[in-house]
């Protein structure tokens, strides 16, 4: 009679066969065709994998109440929508010219031209009453004003010309063979005797003009200011050296002393 091993026994033999193959499916060695049995691989057939703990969302507030529009967020939405309209009205009329089509895109244009004209007298009625707002005490746009204004800015201009001859004088590029040279010559030569303007001189080609028989010859200034045409007038200050380019062709005596006091005595946007 054959005698059956206990149960443990052949228990323990069976693990111990096995062992290595465990440990090598275990380690993710040769024989499997996959790298661990502890890794998840859905490819397989009836494999399970533990769920992914899900990450919760952003926690969504409920919503309140709307905030109310402002009064200038409910004009602009109606400004919107009339001119949303008026076009509408408008490509109707052209695609389909029905004497009611027209009639209905006349109305709604007529009625946003009075909503202008209405904004227009208001606008003139607050500049009225408040002359802080008033830029026609800046810039005068009637005749009697304009003249008003221009001569106080021109004996401003004048009176400030002393003072700016001690600090600046004006570099005359020319070439002798330039007639727009020979007609602003002359001028140059009014502001010296009537305004004390220094002027400089500066001959390109060496030779000089009946109002400047004796100019200096470029030294190299004419390139360095990038100079291409003549004639071109620059300022510049005897103290600390700059160059400020001026005028180029020809221009008048009352442009030269307008441009001189801007540049030197005012600041952007000051005299508008």
């Amino acid at each position: 009679m054959m005698r059956i091993p206990p149960v443990w026994l052949v228990l323990a033999v069976a693990a111990a066969g096995s062992g290595p193959a465990l440990a090598t499916a275990a380690s993710g060695g040769a024989g499997i065709d996959y790298p661990s049995i502890w890794a998840c691989d859905r490819s397989k057939f009836n494999w399970y994998c533990d769920l992914e703990p899900e990450t919760p969302g952003p926690a969504t507030e409920p919503d309140g109440p709307k905030k109310p529009k402002t009064r200038e967020e409910q004009a602009l939405e109606r400004i919107e929508t009339l001119q949303k309209e008026l076009k509408a009205k408008r490509a109707l009329a052209i695609v389909d010219p029905t004497p009611d089509n027209l009639k209905a895109y006349i109305a709604a244009q007529e009625a946003m031209m009075n909503m202008g004209s209405v904004f227009s007298d208001v606008w003139r009625r607050v500049v009225w009453q408040n002359p802080d707002l008033n830029y026609e005490l800046k810039r005068p746009v009637n005749n009697a004003a304009i003249a008003t204004y221009a001569s106080a800015r021109k004996a401003a201009e004048k009176r400030q010309l002393s003072d700016i001859n001690k600090e600046w004088g004006l570099f005359f590029f020319f070439r002798s063979d330039c007639p727009y040279c020979h007609r602003l010559a002359p001028t140059l030569k009014f502001l010296t005797d009537t305004y004390g303007i220094t002027v400089l001189p500066v001959s390109v080609d060496g030779a000089g003009l009946p109002e400047y028989p004796n100019p200096q010859r470029d030294n190299g200034l004419v390139e360095k200011l990038g100079i291409r045409q003549v004639p071109m007038l620059v300022l510049g200050n005897v103290k600390d050296k700059r160059l400020l380019p001026l005028a180029s062709g020809v221009i008048s005596a009352q442009d030269v002393i307008e441009r001189i006091y801007v540049l030197t005595s005012t600041q952007p946007g000051e005299l508008y």
